[in-house]
């Protein structure tokens, strides 16, 4: 019996069933999900609307703003990119590999289907497809991904440890230490999506939380790091050239560049009466 089916049993009694989304998506998935069904028939493209995410068990990362940028770029000269790659459940398409095309096909408002490959397995090989396919593109993921993706298929409790390595990347020593952890904290493994902080908790390491004074020292000291790297790095160019200082931080940013002109509101020194009659 697996730690994951030993933790469901604790929960016969109480009929409360541990909640995990990856899980749940799965197991949703599932119902509707016809092994060996025929793909000839399938159209090798569909508009954006129909390629549904489940981000939550087929995204191992978070996505890149400036990738998607690029991308969108790219949209606009050649008019399409690679396929993505989908798995046909019932009457859906659903993402596995490919996140990143999609958001940037949305954002460059494309409403023409564009290409699709299909995967031809079952949903479990799919979810590890996806952090294989995620580990070969030119933007792999770091250290703290794979950890985290290889802790959200621990967690999931279906794969052996050298499917897990092999589709993270980490080592079967790291995969041991989540088997173990997994195991130890039992119910409340599943109420860390983040390795991390699941680690901190295996070890009995829980960090105490910071008060105010002490978050407000935190946040000074990260953005006097950020502006010194800034300051080496820029010198002077970016405040002498505003115009591309602002697009680089579109660029940076990307769609949470709002977010960040809302932040900057507080920074904005008062504008004086007599300062706004000179216009």
């Amino acid at each position: 019996m697996t730690a994951t089916s030993t933790a469901a049993s604790a929960h016969e009694h109480d009929d409360e069933p541990i909640w995990f989304p990856p899980k749940e998506t799965l197991d949703e998935l599932k119902k509707d999900f016809v092994s060996g069904q025929a793909l000839s028939d399938l159209p090798p493209e569909l508009p954006i609307s129909q390629i549904i995410e489940h981000p939550e068990l087929f995204q191992p990362r978070e996505l890149d703003e400036r990738h998607i940028h690029e991308l969108r770029r790219a949209i606009r000269v050649e008019g399409v990119l690679d396929a993505v790659t989908v798995i046909q459940v019932g009457d859906k398409a659903i993402l596995i590999d490919g996140h990143h095309r999609r958001a940037s096909y949305k954002l460059a408002n494309v409403t023409k289907p564009v290409p699709v490959q299909y995967f031809q397995g079952s949903l479990e090989e799919a979810v590890l497809e996806a952090g294989k396919a995620n580990s070969k593109t030119k933007l792999p993921m770091i250290t703290s991904e794979r950890q985290n993706y290889a802790w959200r298929l621990v967690l999931l409790g279906t794969y052996s440890k050298k499917q897990v390595c092999d589709a993270s990347g980490i080592s079967d020593g790291q995969v041991a230490i989540m088997r173990r952890a997994e195991k130890a904290l039992g119910e409340e493994a599943y109420n860390f999506d983040d390795w991390r902080r699941a680690r901190d908790a295996f070890n009995k390491r829980e960090r105490e939380p910071l008060d105010d004074e002490q978050m407000e020292q935190w946040l000074e000291s990260q953005a006097n790091d950020y502006a010194d790297r800034m300051s080496r790095e820029f010198g002077k160019k970016l405040p002498q050239n505003t115009t591309i200082a602002a697009r680089a931080l579109d660029i940076y940013f990307g769609r949470r560049l709002p977010e960040l002109v809302i932040a900057l509101q507080e920074y904005l020194p008062e504008i004086e009466d007599d300062e706004e009659a000179d216009f």
